[in-house]
């Protein structure tokens, strides 16, 4: 179980598209947080525990005693740990990164690209840029020695940059773009022709890191090649919502994911309180899609990434519906995806081979070690008593 801590819904920049609503000053306290902690900790196996907002590192004190809290009770249980924080990266100072690295958190980057694009939808909540204090924020963390790991959110406002924006993160070396689809808000036709086009730009440029032998985490196209090689979605590849994944709001509400807490004031999709942990009745009671007739019908439907409840809330307000838009998308990254990858299977590129195939042989090999190790820790109780033979 991943668990999200929600610090604080306050934040220092004004999204256009944040799905986080109204920033307020409501913060989590040291209580809340150790229960959330009890939380991680239950069951056996590794322990991922991850920070969000609002901004988390205007809560930058709890985000450390969290962590530190955390590592000194993973250590005294023996158990793998993973820390995590997502932060736009204005607060990110030398010192602060260093201290991250130092706890072992891994860091993800808010940063919508080139900066028109950036400018277009994360300006600072006086409406000033917070670009070059974002730069920042990335310079820091590679001077920490830690991977640059960068979310670029595309929306209307920023999608005719998009080519430029992989482009930059590209030359700024991250270790992973993720660039994340913005289906609350409303697309043109002539977004999603830009849209389109910034994709195709994506897929050349990702075909000639490949061809460099510098391959670059880019799951908008990796999921699709990867899903393919594997013949279709696996478990582990679907919505995790409630089910592998929970995240706790500063008033101890627990919802499926982070993206879901919005202002904390919308109960309907409350999955349990940090008191009385999970309602699981009530996660079963979630649909999961896609479940609308006409996907029946499509190609598509085999690798398609529209279970995601998080992205069908946003755009239909429904957690088992994709909307049009989402709909669009998969079928357009499937097609220039599958188009790039039939092409440097073609060329024979060694490292698109390695990275496609033998990330499914890897991933399969940890599964089975997972699978082992589960087994060689859960105490196994005999319902009866073993009789020894009286012949």
């Amino acid at each position: 179980m991943h668990v999200t801590l929600v610090l604080t819904h306050e934040c220092n920049l004004s999204c256009t598209y944040c799905y986080m609503g109204d920033h307020f000053r409501k913060e989590m306290d040291w209580s809340m947080a150790e229960r959330s902690l009890d939380l991680a900790f239950e069951g056996f196996g590794p322990v991922d525990v991850g920070f969000f907002g609002g901004e988390p590192l205007i809560k930058f004190d709890m985000l450390v005693r969290v962590s530190e809290a955390a590592i000194a009770r993973a250590e005294k249980e023996e158990r793998d740990l993973r820390l995590a924080v997502t932060t736009n990266g204005t607060l990110l100072t030398q010192e602060r990164a260093k201290k991250l690295a130092e706890l072992g958190v891994e860091v993800t980057l808010s940063l919508d690209g080139v900066r028109e694009a950036h400018d277009a939808t994360r300006p600072q909540r006086g409406g000033q840029s917070s670009y070059d204090a974002v730069m920042r924020g990335a310079k820091a963390i590679k001077d920490a020695g830690m991977p640059l790991d960068v979310i670029a959110v595309v929306a209307p406002g920023n999608v005719r940059y998009l080519g430029e924006t992989v482009k930059l993160l590209v030359e700024m070396q991250c270790r992973q773009i993720i660039l994340n689809p913005c289906f609350e808000l409303s697309w043109t036709d002539e977004d999603l022709a830009a849209w389109e086009k910034g994709l195709e730009d994506c897929a050349l440029i990702y075909a000639d890191w490949m061809r460099a032998g510098k391959p670059i985490a880019f799951p908008t196209f990796d999921n699709k090649i990867l899903a393919a090689v594997k013949g279709g979605l696996a478990s582990c590849d679907t919505c995790s919502a409630g089910t592998r994944e929970v995240a706790v709001s500063p008033l101890g509400n627990l919802y499926p994911c982070a993206r879901m807490v919005g202002e904390d004031k919308d109960h309907t999709l409350v999955i349990g309180h940090i008191d009385k942990g999970i309602d699981k009745l009530r996660v079963e009671s979630i649909p999961r899609g896609p479940l609308d007739p006409a996907c029946s019908e499509c190609a598509e439907l085999w690798r398609c990434g529209a279970s995601c409840a998080c992205a069908n809330f946003a755009e239909t307000g429904t957690t088992h519906l994709p909307g049009g838009t989402q709909c669009w998308y998969e079928q357009t990254t499937a097609r220039i995806a599958d188009a790039m990858g039939a092409k440097l299977l073609e060329e024979q590129c060694q490292t698109f081979i390695q990275w496609s195939y033998g990330r499914v042989a890897e991933a399969t090999a940890r599964m089975h070690e997972y699978e082992a190790e589960k087994t060689k820790k859960v105490q196994r109780k005999r319902r009866l008593p073993v009789l020894s033979s009286t012949a």
